[in-house]
This record gives structure tokens, sequence and C-alpha cells, in this order.
């Protein structure tokens, strides 16, 4: 009698521990790296003497620093909607990501702030935009570093454009050696176009892009030694062709051939280009940059 007294109130035990989260296994440990991840987020603000830290939410992001509460949700609004557009664009499934759990993006525009995290919390130099997407929590530093009184739609259409590049990254293995001209490129293109094709900053890119192309610009000018005025927008409209444009048919062997080879030797982007089949000097590389010419002109 007494063994099945035992065995009735173990049986019970169980099924109130088992029902106590209904919820599946993987949705448990999401829930407890977001967890984990908000604690950590809190834990190096205050070690930066941000006494009061916010962090807020989103669907993919923990968005943390001293901003009020509600400028930290109009930030994580920014870089869900250009996300979005960066997942269709490098064909991300809905499975697939460029890190675990969500990453945590520390947006510090103070200078004395993002300096004491840097050193206290991080304890690395406070020197530009600082990641680490394969730590755990993944993070991303954002110093906001832009000219006084820039508007803060501005400071969030940097960091969105940045997260974007970051997306580029971690596409497929996330081994690859992406230029930062590329990351950039596509970065900044992606947070345009979530602004929409007819916004302001879109359309003034575009013609900018359509002048430089008319001046003779060509491909080298994006990644050659000797930069050009127009190269940070020939950047982006080559990254613009190659991934929204007629190249991002081959975009993913350009992207694999990026990937370091068995002695850990990094590929130029010209040999990246060489694995898709577009040689330099030959006709596969002289019909990528005519056709290059002839999108980016509007033709």
């Amino acid at each position: 009698m007494l063994y099945r007294a035992l065995f009735g109130l173990g049986l019970c035990c169980t099924l109130v521990v088992g029902l106590s989260d209904p919820r599946p296994a993987d949705a448990q440990d999401k829930d407890a790296l977001v967890k984990g991840a908000k604690a950590a987020a809190v834990a190096n603000l205050k070690k930066a003497n941000i006494d009061k830290p916010t962090v807020v939410e989103t669907a993919n992001y923990l968005v943390a620093g001293a901003l009020p509460p509600e400028k930290a949700k109009a930030l994580g609004e920014a870089l869900e909607k250009t996300t979005a557009v960066a997942r269709k664009a490098l064909k991300f499934d809905d499975k697939e990501a460029p890190w675990k759990g969500k990453l945590t993006v520390y947006f510090v525009p103070d200078s004395a702030d993002f300096k004491a995290l840097m050193r206290r919390a991080f304890q690395v130099a406070p020197e530009g935009i600082h990641s680490d997407l394969r730590a755990d929590p993944p993070f991303l530093v954002d110093p906001a570093e832009a000219p006084a009184k820039t508007a803060d739609a501005e400071l969030y259409f940097n960091t969105a454009a940045r997260i974007a590049g970051e997306h580029l990254k971690g596409k497929g293995t996330g081994t690859q050696n992406v230029p930062d001209w590329l990351r950039d490129g596509f970065g900044r293109v992606t947070a345009m176009r979530a602004e929409g094709t007819t916004a302001r900053r879109y359309t003034a890119y575009r013609t900018q892009a359509r002048a430089a192309i008319a001046k003779g610009a060509k491909l080298e000018d994006v990644w050659g030694e000797s930069k050009s005025a127009a190269g940070e927008v020939l950047a982006q409209s080559l990254a613009e062709y190659l991934t929204y444009g007629p190249g991002a048919a081959k975009f993913p062997m350009i992207l694999g051939g990026l990937r370091p080879g068995e002695n850990n030797d990094a590929p130029t982007f010209q040999q990246a280009l060489e694995a898709a089949g577009l040689r330099e000097k030959d006709k596969g590389f002289a019909t990528l940059e005519a056709t290059w010419r002839k999108w980016a002109a509007g033709k």
C-alpha cells in the first residue's frame, strides 16, 4: 500500500511538472536565451554607470542603452523593417538566422557612455562600431557617431543599415570574407529600400549613381585602391545590382567564392567573381560591367 501511495504521489508530481509549461522545448530555450541576454545587457550598461538602462525587445532584437523607451522602440521598428527587406533579398528561410537568439543592439550616442561601456563591459578600445555575432549573447555596439544635431531618424537609419550588412556577412556558412564596401553598400541600399524606392534618400542615391556612370565609372572604381569621390555611391549601386537587380542570380556563387580556401587564404572580390564565372578581362566580366552600367543608368 505504501508503495502504491508513493508511486501515485510520484506520478502526480510528474504530471504537475509536465503541465507547468506546455510550450515546446525550443520555445522554452528561446525564452531562456532572451532572458539571459536582457540580464547581460542591463549588467553591461550598469558597468558603464548607466543607472537607468533601457532594454526594449522586438521580434529579432534587444535595443539597449540610456535612451528613453519610446526612442528605443522607434529604433527597434526601423531595425525590423530593414531586416525584413534584407532577409527577403538574401533568401533567408524562416528558420535561418545569422546569429543565435536575438541580437542585442547597444545604441550609445553619448560619447562618455560609449567609452565607458566599451572599456568596462567589453574591455576593448572605444573605436567605432564593435560587434561579436558569435558571442553568447551576440551583440553590436553602435556609438551613433554623427554631426551634432543629427535627427534621430538619421541615426536609426545608419544603425539599421549596419545591421542589414551584418545579415549579408552571416548568410550561408557565415565564413565568407565580405569586403567592407559590399557589406556597407548592401546595408545602406537595403535601409533605403525599406524606406521606399520613391523616398527622397533612395531617389537621390540613384541620381548620383547615374551621374557617376555617365562620367565613365567602372567596376574597378568600387574596389580599387584609388578611391573616387563617388566610390560610396558606386558601391551601393553595385551591391544593389548584385542583390536586388539582374546580378542576383549569380550572387550566391559570388558569396561562396569569398570563403577562405584550404590554406585559409582570404579571396579577393575579383577571385569571388571568377568563382562565379566572371573572370576579369573575360566576356563574363565585360558583360557584368556592361549590364551593371546600363541598369544603374536606368536604361
